[in-house]
């Protein structure tokens, strides 16, 4: 059952990569910052296909919760930040988006850390409490990724009304749709990491 679960959101993710780097051939005038973002999605998703194979490849998953739990908070960390990396990098100005890829970047190196003294202590991947470290940096990661998209949506829209008189709705509904499908992600995330029930 895991194994199979794996294979079909290995071959999801792999899908729409593909379909994200296809419809570049149909844009008919690009904007730098828009196919940044568009790498940064298809980078996420074959970064979690490699993960999702690495899992039925060697059963990290299948051999303990535990263990397959440090696999995954290791990789969705790296992920969900591209995700959300790609829709901040639409809305925030150069400066901003320098400063989030910072924070971001100290935030997975000392989930690393966390990940290192557990192994140094427990001299095996079952890390102990230090498991509950990088959950909670993680989660950390997550507030503070949401937290600055929203700002920025806000911001972005409140120019965006003052600079033009058309009608912003469209724009607006498609912003809030990404960060709604982000933070139903990051919702649910946690519990699939923690527990192979909820993950089914």
């Amino acid at each position: 059952m895991l194994y199979l679960l794996q294979f079909a959101c290995l071959i999801l993710m792999l899908i729409s990569a593909f379909f994200l780097a296809v419809t570049r051939i149909h844009v008919r005038w690009t904007n730098r910052r828009y196919e940044y973002s568009r790498w940064m999605i298809s980078s996420a998703l074959l970064l979690m296909a490699a993960h999702f194979f690495l899992q039925m490849h060697y059963g990290f998953r299948a051999t303990s919760t535990y263990l397959g739990a440090v696999i995954n908070i290791m990789v969705y960390q790296p992920c969900f930040t591209l995700f959300a990396m790609a829709i901040y990098n639409v809305e925030a100005t150069h400066t901003k988006r320098r400063k989030m890829n910072l924070i971001c970047a100290a935030v997975y190196a000392a989930m690393l850390a966390a990940f290192a003294v557990g192994y140094s202590f427990s001299g095996s991947l079952n890390i102990g409490a230090w498991l509950y470290v990088m959950l909670a940096l993680f989660l950390g990661n997550i507030v503070y990724c949401i937290y600055m998209i929203i700002i920025e949506m806000n911001k972005r829209k409140k120019l965006l009304e003052t600079m033009t008189a058309t009608d912003m709705r469209p724009f607006t509904r498609y912003a809030y749709a990404c960060l709604t499908l982000l933070f139903i992600t990051a919702t649910i995330i946690p519990f699939a990491i923690l527990s192979t029930k909820s993950l089914y």
